[in-house]
């Protein structure tokens, strides 16, 4: 089977997928649905190995598809080590999904329309992935983008998820005009999009009507409209504001679009083009790329919905890949895409098996105490929650590691600090804020409620200890052991659905499937796929392991305080409750964009969004900037739009007038005169041969009359 048969079979599976199940009533596949989809994408999973196996090196196939002239653009497919590690990543986080969903929406009676959006939602993505061309990517961008709008808003009977999808899909419009407007001007620039010609094509030739420019500006110039794509699909500032709303789908699509799909597309497409991002442009990417990371782990650290707080946590690494690509560490970034596919996936499904377990309650302060009763999904969230803290013995440690090494060796150049330093300061907090609230959040949901902190660390270490001590003693005295038939068989028979998933992406999160050593990333065959090279700093995971240990004692202590606080009922007071609202409410960007922009499109006055701003963001230090816009819109606009409503009023009573003595009369005076002509002449026409032998005789005479007197 030749590359091109195995991908377009692949694909085909999936649309075929789709077709079945969206079209067939869900009263006939019922539950099978989901073990139909299930099969489809373990296929898909045989097709990633198999397109690792045929594929040694760049592969690149195309067809004619579009001539407008002398302008062609090609369909065809791009295979390459990014091409072939996301491939099988997308369809491997896609089983352990759909594996998960058949359980959790196993009462849906929509279950069957679900996975028809899930197997669209893969084939979109795998057809984003494989594109060879820019254009071709576009196509199966937006496609993606339609797909996280059904799944979003899949439960429609919902305002919230309405409202989510729309949000979603808007802000995600924003982001693909900046898109294609940059699509067009590369096209412009180097009269091809195919990725494989974009590189060398840049070095002859500039944009017309740019010529006030160099060639690296308008090179610039394409990348940063390219950028806005990617801003607004893998939610960096300012337009990040649609993920936490997201998480209104249910949970194991909302895992699928964090971990693997949509929010990956935009990182998969910085890796696509990043042989054109010029230096400039990597910072100005970077730099974007380090305040969305930051900005997304401060917030998560104030939120109580499970699933927000994983929201944000995606937010910041996503961030923090951003970042990885701008400063052009191509290798590392997908590294750690790719080890964030797994435990991020294993997080969100955690959280999902909690919700199902408390009953679709999803604020963490009223849950606790699940380290007993849940202790598959307790190990697996703890697992996970590790990885992406970045500890030893994990994969997030060496991907961490990998990207933290070239983030200070992108701003520490040649032992010389410059301003890129920046970067990795921006990171290094942000990865302060990763500990804090997967602490926090570990704590909430899983450990026990009691009122002295220390006993309850000290308590909770303890049992947590004892009972993964007792698992493994029963694991390994089975045999020895015969009144208990045996602990490996009944463990796995009493594993759920919910809990082999989780599990097997906890295994997923270990170091094991990625290197031979815990605590070297050089070891990883990923990046030696990658060709990665970076200089090696060995203070970094002193630094790292530092860091943690601070946020874990800070995290644990305040959390614990929080806690209390909200069983007793007290809020957050003075420079507390400011950063609780900052971080609560995203700084604000959410309603500070939404607001504007409605005010903008609705035409309300501009008095209303100083009043927005001074209230709810500005915290009254604009408040005189407001008095003032208040002023000006009171004094000049307020005035030029009263005269110039009063103006139009004389207008249209004007216009009344012309109308009612003019043209009323006129077309009334023309459609009574055509009324009674037609009434005359409909009197001919009544039947009466009296009156018809008449007219033939008048006809007669008429026509004898004229041959006389005129021929």
């Amino acid at each position: 089977m030749t590359t091109e048969t195995l991908i377009i079979l692949n694909l085909m599976f999936y649309l075929i997928g789709f077709a079945v199940l969206f079209g067939i009533k869900p009263s006939i596949l019922g539950e099978f649905s989901g073990w139909i989809s299930l099969v489809i994408n373990i296929l898909g999973v045989i097709f990633s190995f198999n397109l690792k196996t045929l594929v040694f090196e760049d592969y690149l196939i195309h067809y004619n598809w579009i001539d407008i002239g002398s302008t062609k653009f090609n369909y065809g497919f791009l295979v390459n080590n990014q091409t072939i590690f996301m491939y099988g990543l997308v369809q491997t986080i896609g089983v352990f999904v759909q594996l998960f969903s058949i359980k959790y929406l196993k009462n849906d009676p929509r279950i069957s329309k679900y996975f028809g959006f899930l197997n669209l939602f893969l084939f979109s993505m795998l057809g984003l992935v494989v594109s060879s061309n820019l254009l071709q990517m576009f196509i199966f961008w937006e496609l993606v983008g339609f797909c996280s709008f059904l799944l979003i808003g899949f439960w429609y009977h919902k305002k919230s998820a309405n409202d989510a999808a729309r949000k979603a899909f808007i802000v995600n419009r924003i982001g693909d005009v900046f898109f294609l407007v940059g699509i067009m001007m590369l096209y412009l620039l180097t009269n091809t999009l195919e990725f494989f010609e974009i590189t060398e094509a840049l070095q002859y030739k500039s944009m017309p009507g740019f010529d006030f420019m160099s060639l690296n500006a308008q090179r610039d110039l394409c990348v940063f409209f390219i950028f806005g794509g990617v801003v607004a699909k893998s939610a960096q500032f300012p337009l990040q504001i649609w993920l936490p709303d997201a998480m209104q789908g249910p949970t194991p699509a909302s895992a699928l679009i964090h971990a693997a799909t949509m929010v990956v597309a935009g990182i998969f497409l910085l890796g696509r083009i990043s042989p054109i991002i010029t230096p400039d442009a990597g910072f100005v990417i970077a730099l974007t790329g380090a305040i969305t990371s930051v900005i997304g782990g401060f917030s998560a650290i104030f939120q109580n919905d499970i699933k927000k707080v994983l929201a944000y946590s995606t937010i910041s690494q996503l961030g923090m890949m951003v970042a990885g690509m701008g400063i052009g560490s191509v290798g590392a970034t997908f590294f750690h895409l790719t080890t964030h596919a797994f435990f991020k996936a294993g997080l969100f499904l955690c959280a999902g098996a909690v919700i199902d377990y408390f009953h679709h309650e999803q604020d963490m302060r009223k849950m606790g105490n699940l380290i007993r009763k849940t202790p598959a999904i307790f190990y697996g969230y703890l697992i996970c929650a590790a990885s992406i803290i970045g500890l030893p013995f994990t994969s997030g440690y060496l991907s961490k590691e990998s990207l933290l090494n070239a983030f200070v060796a992108y701003g520490w150049s040649e032992n010389l600090v410059t301003y890129k330093i920046i970067i990795p300061i921006l990171i290094g907090i942000s990865a302060f804020f990763t500990a804090f609230y997967m602490i926090r959040q570990l704590v909430m949901v899983f450990f026990e409620r009691q009122e002295n902190p220390v006993e309850k660390m000290i308590d909770s270490t303890k049992r947590t200890m004892e009972g993964v001590y007792k698992t493994f003693q029963d694991l390994l005295n089975a045999d020895e052991d015969n009144t208990k038939e045996g602990s490996i068989v009944l463990f796995l028979q009493n594993l759920s659905v919910f809990e082999v998933s989780i599990l097997s992406l906890s295994f997923a999160s270990l170091w094991l499937i990625f290197s031979p050593s815990p605590f070297s990333y050089h070891e990883s065959w990923f990046l030696e796929n990658f060709k990665h090279q970076t200089i090696e700093f060995n203070w970094i995971p002193i630094s790292a392991f530092g860091i943690f240990l601070m946020a874990l004692l800070i995290s644990y202590n305040t959390t614990s305080s929080e806690i209390r606080a909200y069983y007793l009922g007290e809020k957050p007071e003075g420079a507390k409750r400011t950063f609780y609202l900052l971080g609560y409410h995203n700084f604000y960007i959410d309603k500070f964009l939404s607001k504007t922009f409605e005010r903008i499109i609705l035409g309300k006055p501009i008095a209303q969004i100083s009043r927005l701003i001074e209230t709810e963001i500005s915290f009254y230090y604009l408040k005189g900037l407001g008095n003032l816009i208040h002023s000006f819109e009171k004094k000049g606009i307020d005035s030029v739009v009263t005269k110039l409503s009063n103006g139009l009023l004389q207008f249209s009573k004007f216009s009344l007038l012309i109308e009612q003595t003019i043209i009323d009369n006129t077309v009334l005076k023309v459609s009574s005169g055509i009324k009674n002509i037609g009434d005359k002449l409909r009197r001919v026409q009544e039947g009466k041969m009296q009156l018809y032998i008449l007219s033939m005789v008048i006809i007669l005479v008429t026509i004898m009359l004229l041959k006389i007197f005129i021929f």
